[in-house]
């Protein structure tokens, strides 16, 4: 006999062996208990979460011959029939390879007929989604009023490109993503009916390449299955998949977090002759920065996380949720960009490396206090001695810049508009940093909010010129950061727009006053034109 696929081997036979969808399973359940069948059913959902086999379930529901039910027997003739899927009065259509108008005409035609040996005739359509605009025409008028003895069944992963005259004639029944855990139990069930030895990290590994999809996960077990020779090993299951293990991805945040270049180097050779899928890798680092910002809100939490908790914890340690945060940021930031890498791997080096010079530098901030307090010391004679500094505003001017020392300076919500004005870009980048709106200072990064329109528009060549002005600004060096939100009312584009309505109205007014316009406007019936007014100063 030859090898039967795990993904096939293992289907569900009845509800009761469906995982993750029991939403579904109830509402269908109860109906069939209470002899309660709709005309027309429809279930959708990503590929791989039982869309079809509950099609093949609810099929046996219907015509099981000991009754209608929501158990079948899976003993009689018509159960085994359907499981194996040569049962007469159950067709299975597939819409993508059937998608015109004259074989959904074919199929019609048959629905006038009375079922062979059952109670229902059974059409399970699938991937719905993909018959015709004529093939849909065609099909409404039957499936709004089929036969007391037809069942429609349809599936489709886009359920957005059904009609929406087919979706309201259809009970629809939406099947979630399994979530890691889920997957996780299950393999687990499997592997050990299978008698296949496996430890946590390899079904941990497996779970999470599934991304939700049973059958994804059954199809990567078999491969890893076979690539381990039936002793499934964490390390093994990451060199099939080319990811790294936990311990691996740990490592290199650490080198990261405790600043260790030269170690983070080295590993990052390393990895860059393995073959490792790169995108892969940076949501594996994502997901231990998500962990470590639960640890950090939660230590409890994070002895029940499918990662290992004291790795987890231990580096959640190490930093504030602020630092956590821009790790994470930039991780999101170095997904989206390494496309546009000359190459992959150094798309994610350079990331890694990011991370690690935007974490603040805990020495050099204990150094600044230093400095500040011995200065408080300094008497007040050094202090005349020393050569002035003159304040414009919010500007830290000094006769030599390029000596400036790290300025005591913070920059608030209310000091960013006169910065923002003192700032030399040019017209283009003064333009999309008109619309950030300060969020907040955390010692050497400068937060800013901006509208997701424009931060669409900010490129590296922006940033670099908007971070070096700021700096030279403000007098200290600092790297500036931008979170999309919509904080406009405060940014200095909407205060000047408001300004400009301002003067706007001002004008408005001072031509209503006067004497000549009045009479105009009530002797010979002119009208003010609005438009046409403008202030003679605009600031």
């Amino acid at each position: 006999m030859s090898y039967q696929v795990l993904a096939r081997k293992w289907r569900p036979n009845n509800f009761s062996e469906v995982v993750g969808q029991e939403h579904v399973v109830r509402a269908l359940s109860n109906a069939l208990d209470g002899n309660k069948v709709h005309q027309a059913y429809l279930f959708s959902g990503t590929r791989g979460v039982g869309k079809t086999t509950l099609g093949r379930i609810l099929t046996k529901c219907l015509n099981c011959e000991a009754g209608l039910k929501s158990m079948p027997c899976d003993k009689c003739q018509t159960c085994e029939g359907i499981g194996s899927g040569n049962f007469m009065d159950f067709q299975e259509v597939d819409a993508a390879s059937r998608r015109g108008v004259e074989e959904t005409q074919q199929l019609l035609e048959t629905v006038m007929h009375m079922p062979g040996s059952s109670r229902y005739k059974v059409y399970l359509i699938d991937e719905v989604h993909m018959l015709s605009k004529h093939s849909f025409n065609a099909l409404l008028k039957t499936l709004e009023e089929p036969p007391p003895h037809v069942v429609f069944i349809l599936a489709t992963t886009e359920p957005e490109n059904v009609p929406a005259t087919v979706l309201s004639r259809c009970l629809q029944f939406h099947l979630k993503n399994l979530t890691p855990v889920q997957l996780s139990k299950r393999l687990e069930h499997v592997l050990l009916e299978e008698k296949i030895k496996f430890d946590p990290e390899s079904i941990d590994q497996i779970a999470k390449a599934g991304r939700g999809s049973l059958r994804d996960c059954l199809t990567i077990t078999d491969q890893a299955i076979a690539f381990c020779n039936g002793d499934l090993v964490g390390s093994s299951v990451s060199e099939m998949l080319g990811t790294l293990s936990h311990d691996h991805v740990y490592e290199l945040l650490d080198c990261i977090i405790e600043e260790r270049a030269v170690d983070l180097v080295e590993k990052l050779k390393l990895i860059s002759t393995l073959s490792i899928d790169y995108q892969k890798l940076i949501d594996l680092i994502l997901e231990a920065l998500q962990q470590m910002v639960i640890a950090k809100i939660s230590p409890e939490a994070s002895l029940n996380m499918d990662l290992s908790g004291e790795s987890i914890a231990s580096l959640a340690e190490k930093l504030n949720e602020e630092d956590i945060q821009v790790l994470y940021q930039i991780g999101l930031l170095a997904k989206r960009d390494i496309d546009l890498a000359p190459t992959i791997s150094e798309g994610f080096e350079m990331a890694l490396l990011r991370m690690m010079s935007f974490l603040p530098k805990t020495i050099d901030i204990k150094e600044d206090k230093k400095k500040e307090e011995k200065k408080k010391l300094e008497p007040v004679e050094s202090e005349k001695k020393a050569k002035p500094k003159a304040l414009h505003g919010n500007k830290v001017s000094s006769s030599k810049s390029k000596n400036k020392e790290p300025s005591s300076f913070l920059l608030d919500e209310s000091s960013w508009t006169q910065v923002f004005k003192n700032l030399s870009l040019d017209s283009a980048t003064k333009q999309l940093i008109s619309h950030c709106t300060f969020s907040r200072q955390e010692q050497e990064v400068v937060y800013f909010s901006i509208p997701k329109e424009k931060l669409d528009l900010l490129n590296g060549t922006h940033r670099e010129r908007f971070e070096d002005s700021l700096s030279k600004e403000i007098g200290s060096q600092i790297s500036v950061f931008f979170e999309e939100g919509d904080y406009k009312d405060f940014s200095p584009n909407k205060i000047k727009e408001g300004e400009k309505l301002k003067d706007l109205e001002v004008a408005k007014e001072s031509i209503q006053n006067e004497e000549v316009v009045k009479e105009l406007l009530s002797n010979v019936g002119g009208e003010l034109v609005e438009s046409s007014i403008s202030p003679k100063k605009l600031k």
